[in-house]
């Protein structure tokens, strides 16, 4: 009688560990759904007109607690397109072994089409390197986006995706732009481009696209931004989280790198002479070549 007790419990145990594993770790993945609208395409831009700007600034800190970098996003509407600008200055940073990435600049525009939400054309440019990269990447009808690479003169490749997954779009030391119209359960698949493909030893040109990343918004929670208390929504994904406002501006988010360990993001009021300042370094270098042979 005991043994079929014990093994009553067991078999118990066993499926709700199960259970508990597949509502974790399965389930969203099947719930997945579309992402977010890019940058509140209706209610936010779109709703202000051709031209009006909306500007976000993040400053970028290391575990410790030291700025380590900067971003500027600028977004507006341009002839049926909404254009999503970043600036983002990296400075060195300690890797292990006792060496350090070069401090670099990552410049990414991405055009959304309004009426479907869909990537348009992407670039991305990173300077500072020794080698110039560049990304282009654009609409291929009915339903591609196709990207090409060059790094230096001579290095080329090309690759193509799904344009359904263009419709969330980040970077890994940045993932999350705006996020409007958040609910508990939530649920989507983000792909991330990597620019530190080219700054960490060992990863190659075809890195520049990371592997896909399900997000998912767990809870709403309290916290303190800018002086106040603020009621945000969490969006975690497996090396990511984010904290969003109802209105979908995202105050803080933590990113989990290789060799470079946690790197936090917090949303800051946007300074436009250090935009221009940061737009201004490095030039020069040869990822400016790149970019104007486009």
């Amino acid at each position: 009688m005991l043994n079929r007790w014990i093994g009553i419990v067991c078999t118990i145990l066993m499926v709700s560990a199960n259970a508990t594993l597949l509502v974790r770790d399965v389930l969203p993945g099947w719930l997945a759904g579309n992402p977010p609208e890019p940058d509140d395409l209706h209610d936010g831009v779109v709703s202000r007109g051709i031209g009006v700007e909306r500007c976000a600034q993040i400053g970028i800190f290391n575990a410790a607690g030291r700025n380590v970098g900067r971003s500027w996003t600028i977004s507006s509407r341009q002839s049926g397109l909404l254009n999503i600008a970043s600036t983002t200055t990296l400075h060195a940073i300690a890797l292990p072994n006792g060496v350090a990435t070069p401090p670099v600049r990552i410049d990414t525009q991405l055009k959304y089409r309004e009426e479907d939400h869909l990537l348009n054309e992407l670039f991305m440019s990173i300077r500072g390197l020794p080698l110039g990269v560049v990304l282009r990447g654009e609409f291929v009808p009915p339903d591609a986006f196709a990207c090409k690479w060059q790094v230096g003169p001579r290095q080329r490749g090309k690759f193509a995706i799904d344009a359904r997954a263009t419709r969330a779009m980040g970077e890994v030391i940045r993932p999350f732009g705006r996020l409007p119209g958040l609910y508990v359960g939530r649920a989507w698949r983000l792909q991330l481009l990597d620019p530190l493909s080219h700054m960490l030893p060992g990863l190659r040109p075809n890195d520049l696209l990371a592997d896909y990343e399900l997000v998912r918004v767990t809870r709403t929670e309290t916290v303190a931004h800018q002086g106040r208390s603020v009621e945000v929504f969490v969006v975690e994904g497996r090396r990511m989280c984010g904290w969003v406002t109802r209105d979908g501006e995202v105050v803080r988010q933590e990113v989990e790198l290789p060799l470079v360990g946690k790197l936090i993001l917090a949303s800051e009021p946007f300074d436009r002479n250090a935009y221009q300042n940061a737009k201004q370094w490095p030039t020069g270098d040869l990822a400016d070549d790149l970019a104007n042979e486009g």
